[in-house]
């Protein structure tokens, strides 16, 4: 099932990634189902976790969708938890900024959002929200709250939930700019040798590739459901994935545009497209910084003797099933 969504995601978005027009990769994101994916099937999604549902996200990733898919798909399957039909079109999650305002995601901006309001969440249009020029937020546009009211839902689960869209969002970017920096080097010729055969490269391309896979391997755990958070996502297994993929995203993007040089930043390569995504990923949702003190605060609440217990208990590996 996994391989099977993760060629169709790739096959669609190498198709309309590119598009000129956002509203064909939409058009044909709803006709696959990506966006009711994790809706349950009795309120007419697909009925995927989020394990299930990560190659689609991996896969927006690894070709710099701009379009909120992530979002819009947790912010159906919390509508569809609370009882709410979702509205047609793209459903961000908006970050309190300010009193009046909040920041919605890069890229064009969506229908919808589920805009926080103190403990609750309430999904407002976004048609007339207008943009707050006075104020500077990296990852994202910041909107002063358009008017109106629309359908409450609970807003708990809603942080952690963007965190572990953008979580996987960094792992399939993260893939590509291996890939992409790993062919530049074996190509790119200099002193008559290619950039690949000296030494000091070869040690950047090996860390980059142990951030890439530990990142890859953090989106997977963070996919594990076990909470009655939003698609039961657990929010200690989130806190550190996305800890970690913040961390690794500052040295894949360091090394990444060091091997491939002047042309990392040309419009002629994607580079720049996935490292700036990267970048943006890491201050939305909670940063490092955030995300660390959250899970600290968890180790020292939690009945473990020490981390490596508590590391054990609440961030390994899903037991297997066992038959009786």
């Amino acid at each position: 099932m996994d391989d099977l969504l993760a060629r169709s995601a790739e096959e669609l978005f190498a198709r309309h990634a590119d598009a000129s027009q956002p509203a064909v990769l939409l058009e044909a994101v709803e006709e696959a189902g990506f966006l009711d994916a994790l809706v349950p099937e009795a309120a007419g999604g697909i009925g995927l976790g989020p394990a299930e549902a990560l190659p689609i996200l991996l896969a927006a990733g690894r070709f710099a969708v701009r379009l909120p898919l992530g979002e819009t798909m947790l912010a159906r399957a919390a509508l569809a938890a609370a009882g709410v039909a979702p509205p047609p079109g793209l459903i961000g999650l908006a970050e309190p900024w300010g009193t009046d305002a909040a920041r919605l995601p890069p890229g064009p901006c969506p229908d919808w959002a589920l805009w926080p309001e103190g403990e609750a969440a309430m999904l407002l249009p976004l048609a007339e929200a207008m943009p707050l020029t006075e104020a500077s937020a990296p990852g994202g546009a910041v909107l002063r709250r358009p008017g109106g009211e629309g359908p409450r839902l609970p807003a708990a689960g809603l942080l952690v939930a963007g965190a572990w869209q953008e979580v996987a969002v960094m792992a399939g970017a993260m893939e590509r700019i291996l890939e992409d920096t790993l062919r530049h080097a074996r190509d790119r010729q200099q002193f008559g040798r290619p950039v690949a055969a000296f030494q000091a490269v070869q040690q950047q391309l090996s860390v980059l590739t142990e951030d890439v896979f530990a990142t890859r391997m953090a989106a997977q755990l963070a996919s594990v459901a076990g909470s009655d958070g939003v698609a039961g996502l657990d929010a200690r297994r989130v806190a550190a994935a996305k800890l970690r993929a913040g961390e690794a995203a500052c040295r894949v993007a360091g090394i990444a545009h060091a091997v491939q040089g002047a042309m990392g930043i040309t419009e002629e390569v994607a580079l720049h497209r996935f490292t700036g995504r990267l970048q943006a990923a890491r201050l939305r949702f909670g940063g490092e910084a955030y995300w660390a003190e959250w899970l600290g605060r968890q180790v020292l609440a939690d009945d473990a003797p020490d981390t490596l217990g508590f590391v054990r208990a609440h961030l390994g590996p899903a037991l297997p099933e066992t038959s009786p």
